[in-house]
């Protein structure tokens, strides 16, 4: 080895590469980065490059000389001392752990389960720990975990919530360890600087992770939070509920005597700031990357919209078509003779289904169509404001748009066993794939979960199967063989919790004897629709 140059080795117990370096760049790494002139590294770092610096720059290992360079003296003949080079561990940017803050009744698991919904909707594996579930688990038979339980002050309660925690995170761990995870939920009050830290330490070097902070201070909101909270929570599932109402209240005063706001600037977080009014903010603080970046954006609607106001959801498949009678695939075709008298009585259906407001009245609707005529003529009758979106057009089944299954097996048999083999990333030649609906689709999630009315979609059996998937956090490996029959009218009600309740209403429509004739139906649908056409105008 050339005279002036020590070799270094990494350590026992570290994951990367041995790197090997001349004393100049060592020196470097924890003195200010020299300037980097474009077209290669600087003449005396030549196994070292601008990436490896920059990761360099975020970890807390270290390396040491070689046992028998240790006699090495410098040009006066003095004794030098072994050098330590500060390495940083490789982060794995492919993994984010996404951490919960805030006080009980503030909308953390409403957050948690949207994310998930959203996340795993768009293609990137998520899942959600949550702590109050560990500690549930681990709770004796005749065990009682009153407010008293969270005291700060009770040696015992804090034991087993420890106990709670670390179970999470070793389930976490595990499960970030597999190659297809990507996003972990870690949702529990983390109310302190003290336990924040703790996730810190744990995390730190290893893991991506941000904050996401939920504060709200109205309190009508708050009210209305903890009251449909005892209606769900699993902790007051057999309490009387003006009991359990008071004591979760004394549980969260127990919190707020502890309670510490994230304030570091230097932490990457998100705090929600009474969103669920209509009139709060938020604080983005250090927020960057593409997942990130999606969060705030669908956060910023998610939050508006809330939980305070209870609203319905109704999608439904266009009324059989003249494409359907044939079973062809594709097309702008009319609605049958059945299809016209789905139209007639989804009207009457629907507006006695309407929720009413907070103050009694009414809650207005929205209808959306695609731009099709099959789902404009099956909404013609419904008494509301309407909005035709491109997006809700059904897929593009491209060169067999108008054939059969049959006759595509029959005529290119490749093409139809692909689809079979893998129906959600099939696309079909010079047309689409169930994921290519899906990214398209976003717009409409977006704008629906940004709504604060109730919102009735009249689209497609590829469509509404994409969307359901989204609101019933399907798989996406599911989604394209769920059952979205015709004349069947899907109501999806939010929950508090972030989840949806479901309910489907069937339409007995028959083909047969008492459906009145082809051109008598024609002429009476078309008589409702201009006298409905009328009225609107009047």
């Amino acid at each position: 080895m050339s005279k002036g140059k020590t070799r270094h080795r990494r350590r026992a117990g570290s994951d990367d590469d041995t790197l090997s370096m001349s004393p100049t760049t060592s020196r470097s790494l924890e003195a200010p980065l020299p300037d980097i002139q474009v077209g290669g590294p600087p003449e005396n770092s030549t196994h070292v490059y601008f990436k490896d610096m920059i990761v360099a720059a975020s970890d807390d290992s270290e390396e040491e000389s070689e046992p028998s360079e240790r006699g090495t003296t410098n040009s006066s003949n003095e004794a030098r001392a072994p050098r330590k080079v500060r390495r940083r561990n490789r982060v794995d940017r492919q993994k984010l752990i996404i951490i919960l803050v805030g006080l009980p009744g503030r909308g953390k698991t409403f957050l948690c389960n949207k994310l998930m919904c959203y996340l795993n909707w768009l293609g990137h594996d998520t899942r959600h720990f949550n702590v109050g579930q560990y500690r549930r688990v681990q709770k004796g038979t005749d065990e009682v975990q009153d407010a008293s339980f969270f005291d700060p002050s009770n040696e015992a309660g804090l034991k087993a919530r420890h106990q709670a925690l670390m179970a999470a995170l070793e389930d976490m761990d595990t499960w970030l360890g597999e190659e297809s995870a990507q996003v972990a939920i870690f949702d529990a009050t983390n109310s302190t600087e003290q336990r924040r830290q703790l996730l810190r330490n744990r995390f730190h070097g290893k893991w991506q992770y941000l904050f996401i902070e939920s504060i709200c201070n109205d309190p009508d909101v708050l009210e209305q939070n903890y009251r449909y909270k005892m209606m769900y929570s699993p902790d007051y599932k057999q309490t009387e509920a003006d009991l359990a109402l008071a004591d979760f209240r004394q549980r969260i005063q127990k919190y707020e005597e502890v309670y510490e706001t994230i304030t570091d600037r230097n932490l990457h977080y998100i705090k929600l700031i009474d969103m669920v009014t209509g009139r709060g903010y938020m604080d983005v603080n250090r927020i960057s990357g593409y997942i990130p970046g999606k969060m705030v954006f669908f956060l910023m609607q998610v939050c508006k919209a809330g939980v305070a106001r209870m609203r319905k959801i109704w999608l439904t498949r266009h009324g059989e078509s003249e494409y359907n009678e044939r079973a062809l695939l594709g097309g702008d075709s009319n609605i049958s003779p059945a299809g016209q008298i789905y139209a007639r009585l989804l009207p009457d259906v629907i507006v006695d289904r309407i929720p009413l407001t907070l103050e009694g009245a009414t809650m207005p609707v929205s209808v959306w169509t695609s731009t099709l005529r099959r789902t404009i003529q099956t909404a013609e009758l419904l008494p509301f404001p309407k909005l035709r979106w491109k997006a809700l057009d059904e897929i593009q089944a491209g060169i067999f748009d108008g054939w059969t299954y049959e006759e595509i097996a029959e005529k290119h048999p490749e093409e139809y066993a692909a689809r079979k083999r893998d129906k959600l990333r099939y696309r079909y030649p010079s047309g689409e794939s169930y994921m290519d609906v899906i990214q398209r689709l976003e717009p409409v999630i977006i704008e629906i979960e940004r709504e604060r009315e109730c919102v009735v979609v009249v689209a497609h059996q590829a469509i509404l199967r994409a969307l359901y998937g989204y609101f019933m956090k399907i798989p996406l490996s599911d989604v394209p063989r769920l059952e979205i029959p015709l004349h069947t009218l899907i109501e999806l009600v939010p929950t508090p919790d972030g989840r949806m309740a479901e309910e489907r209403i069937p339409f007995n429509i028959r083909k047969s004897m008492d459906v009145p004739t082809r051109l008598h139906m024609e002429k009476q649908f078309s008589e409702m629709i201009t006298l409905s056409v009328n009225r609107e105008q009047a």
